[in-house]
């Protein structure tokens, strides 16, 4: 009997020696796996030794803007941290990051794009589809707008129905070709219920809402302008009947 519990005793023992090597083994496998992982990232071929930015006239910018130390692991960076830095420079609407095996980072930037030139009685600033201000530029050639707030660069218009209207506006436009018949170069917007559209020579008046029909409308009279040859001060379109107020010329 007591041969049996002793015999009993040394298979427990076994057993538990054999839990324990399996449990250490595995605890040194883990050990070792980090270990080469901390080894392999911090060897210098993985060291940054590029940063790649495009478009190509931005780099140096960059590079000062988002300084990476010596010797930093490619594994190290953190793009959520760059991408948010980056995102902060008034210029960049959205950028990508990329790391490329083994020692470099391509970082692509979408600059954000004048679209309009927004001008009060205080100033006067670009802005993008978005709605974002921008510097002045030269060379610019776009529409003008009055009767929006020109606000501090980088940030976001306040007027966001004027800008969804001012879109709509745009689309349209070009959906009924438009600019074959009447060339825009302001748009007031002051007021939303008597939106003009302005050329060198005439006016169009619509209203905020129902842009797709009025400019429908508009491409119709204005082919009927153009075929009698009639010249006008204004156009409004903002009723069910448009009205066109002829342009008095001087008799020679």
């Amino acid at each position: 009997m007591r041969e049996k519990l002793i015999e009993e005793r040394k298979k427990r023992i076994k057993k538990w020696l054999k839990g324990l090597a399996i449990l250490l083994s595995v605890c040194f496998l883990i050990f070792l796996w980090f270990f080469i992982q901390a080894w392999f990232k911090n060897l210098s071929i993985f060291y940054i030794k590029n940063i790649i930015v495009e478009p190509r006239e931005y780099e140096q910018l960059i590079k000062t803007y988002i300084p990476v130390p010596k010797n930093t692991s490619i594994f190290a960076l953190k793009l959520d941290e760059i991408y948010s830095k980056l995102k902060q420079i008034y210029f960049i609407d959205d950028c990508y990051l990329e790391k490329r095996i083994p020692d470099t980072l391509v970082i692509q930037l979408k600059i954000r794009t004048p679209w309009v030139l927004v001008i009060d009685s205080r100033s006067a600033e670009l802005m993008d589809r978005n709605g974002y201000f921008l510097p002045l530029q030269e060379n610019f050639n776009g529409w003008n707008v009055e009767g929006m707030r020109v606000e501090e660069i980088g940030t976001k218009t306040s007027e966001i129905e004027k800008l969804e209207i001012l879109k709509e506006i745009e689309q349209w436009y070009n959906y009924y070709g438009i600019s074959n018949f009447f060339k825009i170069d302001t748009v007031l917007i002051e007021d939303i219920d008597k939106i003009e559209l302005k050329s060198p020579e005439a006016t169009l008046l619509i209203r905020g809402q129902d842009i797709d029909k009025q400019f429908e409308i508009a491409k119709k009279v204005l082919a009927g302008c153009k075929e009698r040859n009639l010249q006008f001060e204004y156009i409004d379109l903002r009723f069910q009947q448009p009205y066109v107020k002829e342009k008095i010329v001087p008799k020679t």
